[in-house]
C-alpha cells in the first residue's frame, strides 16, 4: 500500500443496527476529535449530505506532517431494512430465540465454532443461558409466593409474580444486548437458509454505486477505493465484493482495499446449506486485485477473534501476503487503569 493515500473514495456498510447514517455521522465527529488530541492529526469532518436513494456522504480531510488526505465517505444504508426485520413484541422474540436455538445449539454448531474460536462460545451461549436461568429463578419465585399462601389468592400472586420477574428480566437481557445477539445469530442463519430479496435488491444498488466511482476513480485522481464493514455488515460484504471483483476491469488499475471489523463470517459461511456464499467467498479467496485486512478482539463476544474464515472453510487464498487477519489490541491504547475500567463495563 502507498505510504500516504492522498485521495481515497471509503464505503461503509454497518452491522445490524436500526440507527442509520445519522448516528454514526455524529460518532465519527465526536470520536474524530477525541482521535485529533491523541494522535495529533488534524481532522475536519464536512456536512452530511445524501448522495443517493439510500446513501449518505460526507468529506473528511486529514492532514499531519506535511501528508494530506482527502476521503469521501459514503455510508451505505440498510437501517430500513433492519428496522422492517426487528422483532419488536415478546412473541416474535421468543419464536427467534427457538430458531436461534434449533439452528446453532440443538444443530451442534456450536461444537464446530468451539474448535476454531472457543471466545465464541460467549456469545452463543449467553443468549440461551440467560433465558434459562430467567426462566428458573421466575418459576421459583412464583413458587415461593404459591407455597407460602395456598389457595386461589396465591395461584393469583404467583402468576403474577411470575410475569413480573419475567418482565423485568426481559428489560434487564434488552439492556445488556443479549437480545441484540439473538436477533445478529436468526439474521445470520435465515440469510444462509433463505434469499432476502429486499437486500439483495439493496446490495445490488450499492454495487452499481461503487462500481460507478470505480470506473471514474483513475480520472477523478482516487489512489484507493476502500470498503469498510462492521459485525453483520462483513456478513453482506461478500456477496457485494463478489460481484464487483467479477466486474472489475483490469485496465482500471485502482487500489482496492477491505477492512473488516469485528466479523461474524462464519455465522453463515459455517453452516452446510450456505453453498452459495461458500463459493463467493471462493471467488474472493482467488483475488490479485484485493488487500484485506482483518480487525477482531477477543473482548469481542460477538466476533471470531483472528480467525480466517477462508481457511475455516478450506479455501486456499492465492495471495495470502494481501490478506491480514489481525487483533485490535486493544489494551495497547489505554493505561492499565483505564482499560482494567473499560473490561469492568460488561
Amino acid at each position: 500500500m502507498p505510504s500516504c493515500v492522498k485521495k481515497r473514495e471509503t464505503f461503509y456498510l454497518a452491522g445490524y443496527d436500526p440507527r442509520g447514517a445519522r448516528y454514526y455521522y455524529n460518532l465519527y465527529k465526536e470520536e474524530a476529535a477525541k482521535q485529533s488530541l491523541v494522535n495529533g492529526m488534524e481532522i475536519s469532518v464536512g456536512k452530511k449530505e445524501r448522495s443517493d436513494t439510500h446513501i449518505q456522504t460526507w468529506e473528511i480531510h486529514t492532514s499531519k506532517e506535511n501528508q494530506h488526505t482527502d476521503t469521501k465517505y459514503h455510508y451505505l444504508e440498510w437501517d430500513d431494512i433492519i428496522r422492517e426485520d426487528w422483532k419488536k413484541n415478546t412473541l416474535e422474540l421468543f419464536f427467534d430465540l427457538l430458531f436461534y436455538f434449533k439452528t446453532y445449539i440443538l444443530a451442534g454448531r456450536f461444537s464446530q465454532y468451539m474448535r476454531v474460536s472457543p471466545y465464541q462460545m460467549i456469545g452463543i451461549f449467553l443468549p440461551s443461558v440467560f433465558v434459562i436461568l430467567s426462566f428458573v429463578l421466575a418459576s421459583y419465585m412464583a413458587y415461593l409466593a404459591y407455597s407460602y399462601i395456598e389457595n386461589i389468592s396465591g395461584i393469583v400472586v404467583a402468576l403474577a409474580l411470575l410475569y413480573a420477574t419475567l418482565y423485568a428480566l426481559m428489560k434487564v437481557g434488552q439492556a445488556m444486548a443479549i437480545f441484540w445477539l439473538v436477533r445478529i445469530f436468526v439474521f445470520s442463519a435465515r440469510y444462509a437458509f433463505d434469499e432476502h430479496k429486499a437486500l439483495k435488491k439493496r446490495l445490488d444498488a450499492f454495487y452499481s454505486y461503487i462500481q460507478k466511482h470505480i470506473k471514474t476513480a483513475k480520472e477523478n485522481g482516487t489512489d484507493e477505493i476502500l470498503i469498510v464493514s462492521h459485525s453483520v455488515g462483513t456478513i453482506l460484504i461478500i456477496p457485494l465484493l463478489e460481484k464487483i471483483l467479477k466486474n472489475i476491469d483490469e485496465k482500471q488499475d485502482v487500489k482496492l482495499s477491505v477492512l473488516v471489523l469485528g466479523e461474524c463470517i462464519p455465522l453463515v459461511s459455517g453452516i452446510d446449506k450456505a453453498m452459495d456464499y461458500k463459493a463467493k467467498m471462493a471467488y474472493i479467496a482467488k483475488s490479485k486485485h484485493l488487500f484485506w485486512l482483518d480487525y477482531t478482539t477477543i473482548i469481542d463476544g460477538a466476533c471470531f477473534p483472528q480467525l480466517n474464515y477462508f481457511e475455516d472453510i478450506n479455501l486456499q487464498i492465492d495471495k495470502k501476503e494481501n490478506f491480514h487477519f489481525n487483533s485490535a489490541r486493544f489494551h495497547t491504547l489505554f493505561s492499565k487503569k483505564k482499560y482494567k475500567t473499560i473490561r469492568k463495563n460488561k
